[in-house]
């Protein structure tokens, strides 16, 4: 037999056996379908009808034609009918909000100028093809700022700066960068713009960065006068903050630590804080974004539930650290030779009281029951505490641990 007709052979019977192969699998599959049919049927028709219900209109504001969501069961997989662009959203706040909304499904637009893997813990907050990352962003750009939020039926700018860098002023950042995206979606048409302002913006106040928040409200005014919402926040708390942890630090630096002695504007007795937990401003905004049109508010004052004095505040704080703590005035040459007063950290955080004005929306009006900084704080202010300093593990009670040693708990 020759090579050609045994390769022939060899062909003929590999076709042979796929074609019984094939055979075998589709009687054995319809046999199974109708087996089961009876069972199939009740499930597909449940499925369909499910499907029908959770099927809901949403009108796009820049759309001419209404478009079908899928509202699904709720959860970061349903869809909100909402597609929402933060600006800011790589910020210390702006997780916290990327997460609410991500919760309820929305779809969201996150122009950013940071790396890409910088950002990469932002997409864990959206199911999959809800998250838009557009890197590289040129905010000088106007028609590229439009494009990013022409398909948007909100905007939420929560860009600016506490303090001055290398190549932008706090103008730059908190008023010129609010002008440029207000334009944007003034051109663009969007219907609700929301900008995140501080509680104690004043064109007259000692603090820069207050005067600017207070230029920047006038902006958006000015751009937007019926798409603009205004949410004017106190000085927020959380793990990625500046203020808690300012005063944390203001505590413990140098040598005043061995003493407990704190220099404090005036001892802390004439500045009123009233502080709010920075993850409630976040889920306030997102209930702003899910109400209706007509229950929304142009401004809002979220604040916390309790007012402080500077010092009432700080002893809460080393309440938590367990460091000694003595109020104390600042020395004069402190003041002039550490050229503190040039400090906008220190002007914000002990110089300004914060200005609450009554009878404004709250936190308690968007569905929100603001948290205290006793409640929360100790997750992050923990890290000042001394390695010896614990609580106590049998009754689960601070104890006196600063001679402790070992960690028991005891104090020696």
């Amino acid at each position: 037999m020759c090579i050609s007709s045994f390769h022939e052979i060899r062909k003929t019977q590999t076709l042979q056996a796929l074609t019984w192969i094939i055979n075998i699998y589709i009687s054995f599959k319809l046999s199974y379908y109708n087996e089961y049919k009876s069972y199939l049927s009740p499930c597909n028709m449940l499925l369909s009808s499910l499907r029908q219900k959770t099927t809901n209109v949403a009108t796009r504001a820049l759309s001419s034609s209404p478009v079908q969501v899928l509202a699904g069961r709720g959860g970061r997989s349903s869809t909100s009918s909402h597609t929402v662009t933060v600006f800011g959203a790589t910020s210390r706040m702006g997780r916290y909000l990327v997460n609410s909304l991500g919760q309820v499904g929305t779809q969201m637009v996150i122009p950013h100028r940071a790396d890409p893997s910088n950002v990469l813990y932002l997409k864990l907050s959206g199911d999959l093809g809800q998250m838009h990352f557009i890197p590289g962003v040129d905010f000088n750009d106007i028609d590229a700022l439009t494009e990013y939020v022409q398909y948007s039926d909100v905007v939420v700018n929560l860009t600016g700066r506490d303090r001055k860098c290398l190549h932008y002023s706090l103008k730059d950042s908190n008023v010129t960068l609010t002008h440029k995206i207000a334009r944007a979606c003034k051109d663009a048409g969007v219907p609700t713009f929301i900008h995140m302002s501080h509680v104690n913006a004043n064109h007259d106040s000692i603090s820069e960065f207050l005067r600017t928040k207070a230029l920047s409200e006038e902006v958006v005014l000015h751009e937007l006068p019926d798409a603009a919402i205004i949410v004017r926040a106190s000085d927020c708390f959380h793990a990625f903050d500046r203020f808690s942890h300012y005063l944390a630090r203001h505590n413990q630096k140098h040598f005043s630590v061995r003493q407990g002695y704190t220099s404090l504007y005036k001892k802390g007795l004439e500045t009123l804080k009233q502080p709010v937990y920075g993850v409630d401003v976040m889920t306030g905004i997102k209930n702003i974004i899910l109400m209706n049109d007509e229950d929304r508010k142009r401004l809002y004052q979220f604040v916390g539930p309790q007012e402080y004095t500077l010092q009432e505040l700080v002893k809460v704080i080393t309440g938590m650290t367990l460091r000694p703590y003595q109020p104390a005035n600042n020395p004069i040459e402190t003041l002039v030779m550490g050229n503190i007063l040039q400090s906008q950290n220190y002007i914000r955080y002990q110089m300004v009281s914060d200005d609450v004005i009554p009878g404004l929306p709250g936190l308690e009006d968007v569905g929100i029951t603001p948290a205290n900084l006793l409640d929360v704080g100790l997750g992050w202010l923990r890290a000042y505490r001394n390695f010896w300093c614990t609580w106590d593990p049998m009754d689960g009670k601070r104890s006196d641990t600063s001679g402790n040693i070992f960690g028991s708990g005891e104090a020696l």
